[in-house]
């Protein structure tokens, strides 16, 4: 059980102790549909296996999380997002990790920015509250990766939180392979103003029970979103994703779409939801899962939603679920290639859109081989 008294000499510690006294009593939360019941870590832990790369660029300012508050408050809002509360009160009581990332006005970051966690046997206690700024005119790619380097289970909680400013361009890509006696639990978020674009690609390969949702706002006109998750459920793993965009200026254009695999005897559920706010007229918004299911006893739930409130929009759902396409089998297999061998080719290739997009060599091979191991 997470305890007070592991709060009283960390930093922060005040701020920490009022929101315990509200999360204590919250209940723990339940996923009927992938059939788990939440368990609350033992203990509270130091977590100190983070590294960054690339983060001494000209217009690029990080720090801490702790040394961020002034930050934090300066870009606290209400827009909604995340697991819930008591995931969101757990975060802000008990993180151990986190950093703030700023990209300053008009910079154009030319390498890439990396964010690496990495869990083992003596840091297996992550709570990480991560934020990222970037300030109107401004560019720059960020790549956030969770991963273990040995077999012992871990817990992880994380926040990203990204402010896209007017006429800027990012992209966010980030990956979580986590290993799969662990427990992945994220929420995030995307704010877009005006003529901003923002790509983001989430990656999910990892963690036998995995619970995601993601909420991008377009807040003024012209601002785009583009989320591209993939996921991998095999084995008996639980996965949870929800990625959702709320559209409130005008000419705002949002997409999600989804790819994934499903095998063994896992759980999966997909949510895609769209909201139309009044006044986002002349918005146009697309949502859908490609899905491959690759043995019978597999459980999956693709659940697409669009929410209406101004009449000029438009807005487009789909679901393409089913079995590896038998031409597709059939073809490989007349050129030599196993059955087993087909499969992968055919669940690789559709990854491809989001894995040819990763802003790095040695990080779209780990995941081609991790896919290829697992399938």
């Amino acid at each position: 059980m997470l305890e007070k008294t592991s709060l009283e000499n960390l930093e922060n510690s005040e701020y920490r102790l009022k929101v315990f006294e509200k999360y204590k009593d919250l209940k723990k939360p339940e996923w009927k549909r992938v059939k788990y019941k939440y368990e609350e870590p033992q203990e509270f832990k130091k977590f100190d296996n983070f590294s960054a790369k690339n983060e001494n660029q000209e217009g690029v300012e990080i720090k801490g999380i702790n040394d961020s508050l002034e930050d934090l408050e300066r870009l606290k809002s209400s827009y909604e997002y995340g697991l819930g509360e008591f995931f969101k009160l757990q975060n802000f009581a008990f993180y151990n990790q986190g950093q703030f990332i700023k990209i300053k006005e008009r910079k154009k970051i030319e390498h890439p920015i990396y964010l690496t966690y990495v869990t083992d046997k003596e840091n297996n206690f992550l709570v990480d509250y991560n934020v990222i700024e970037v300030e109107d005119f401004a560019s720059a790619t960020i790549i956030i990766s969770y991963n273990s380097s040995d077999d012992a289970e871990s817990y992880h909680n994380g926040v990203i939180k990204v402010f896209a400013g007017a006429n800027s361009n990012v992209k966010i890509i980030k990956i979580q392979t986590l290993n799969t006696k662990s427990r992945n639990f994220e929420s995030s978020k995307i704010e877009v103003k005006g003529q901003g674009i923002v790509n983001y690609y989430s990656v999910e390969l990892g963690a036998q029970v995995n619970a995601v949702s993601h909420t991008s706002y377009l807040l003024e006109d012209n601002s785009q979103a583009y989320v591209f998750p993939g996921y991998l459920a095999d084995g008996d793993r639980k996965v949870d994703l929800e990625y959702s965009t709320v559209f409130y200026g005008r000419k705002t254009l949002g997409d999600i779409h989804g790819r994934g695999a499903v095998k063994d005897t896992a759980t999966k559920v997909f949510r895609g939801n769209m909201y139309f706010k009044q006044g986002a007229s002349k918005s146009e918004g697309r949502e859908g899962e490609f899905a491959i299911l690759l043995d019978k006893n597999i459980n999956v739930h693709s659940i697409p939603t669009l929410f209406c409130d101004e009449d000029d929009v438009i807005g487009e759902h789909y679901a393409s679920i089913g079995k590896v396409n038998e031409s597709q089998l059939f073809y490989l297999m007349s050129r030599g290639l196993s059955e087993s061998r087909a499969k992968k080719l055919i669940v690789e290739s559709s990854f491809k859109p989001i894995l040819n997009n990763i802003d790095d060599e040695t990080l779209r091979e780990h995941l081609l081989e991790e896919l290829e191991k697992r399938i």
